[in-house]
């Protein structure tokens, strides 16, 4: 068992010190908000975050508010502590901004970045995080509390099993869920085409 801040960098996103203004094409950045990355993940079975699916923002700032890709997003407040692996991607020409709603962890040599992310979301890794968050109304994570996490780290093989095994039955409930979406849409068809010889 490690501590997570021997085995990762942890550091808090950008503070917006006023509303993000999100833009559909022409900006200079991607943003990571958390009501973005969950709409992301609404109905998806991964827990990955291509680059080129956040919003754009036109960017004033500094370079030093860049987060780049094999970073682990850990959202830090309201309850919802599913982490998320910005996947790297040969499109995507602009820098992405997170904001201060997350935690940013770049994982050490190691451990891989994908293999972090896929242990944080574990049912016991959950668990821990969320024992860890303070508040009731609003809970919160907290970089200090975060850095003290214990997580088993196997050997960097291992992680890489583990890494293709879950890819593996990620795309395996991506085609079973297709699947049923389209034999949903079917019997639709044949339900309406019932009620209308009933007619």
């Amino acid at each position: 068992m490690k501590t997570l801040k021997s085995i990762a960098n942890i550091r808090t996103g950008y503070t917006f010190r006023e509303k993000v203004e999100e833009i559909t094409v022409g900006g200079n950045a991607y943003v990571v908000q958390i009501k973005d990355v969950r709409k992301i993940h609404e109905g998806c079975t991964s827990f990955n975050l291509p680059v080129e699916s956040l919003p754009q923002i036109n960017w004033t700032g500094k370079d030093k508010a860049f987060v780049y890709d094999e970073s682990v997003l850990l959202p830090a407040r309201g309850g919802y502590f599913k982490a998320s692996y910005l996947v790297p991607t040969e499109s995507a020409s602009m820098p992405v901004v997170v904001s201060s709603q997350f935690l940013i962890l770049t994982p050490t040599k190691h451990i891989l970045a994908e293999f972090l992310c896929w242990i944080l979301n574990q049912p016991a890794m959950q668990r821990a995080l969320i024992e860890s968050s303070q508040g009731t109304s609003m809970p919160m994570l907290r970089a200090e509390t975060l850095k003290q996490l214990k997580i088993a780290v196997p050997s960097l093989k291992t992680q890489q099993q583990i890494i293709e095994l879950n890819r593996l039955w990620e795309h395996e409930q991506h085609v079973t869920q297709a699947l049923l979406k389209n034999r949903e849409n079917m019997l639709r068809g044949v339900f309406q085409q019932l009620l209308k010889e009933t007619n």
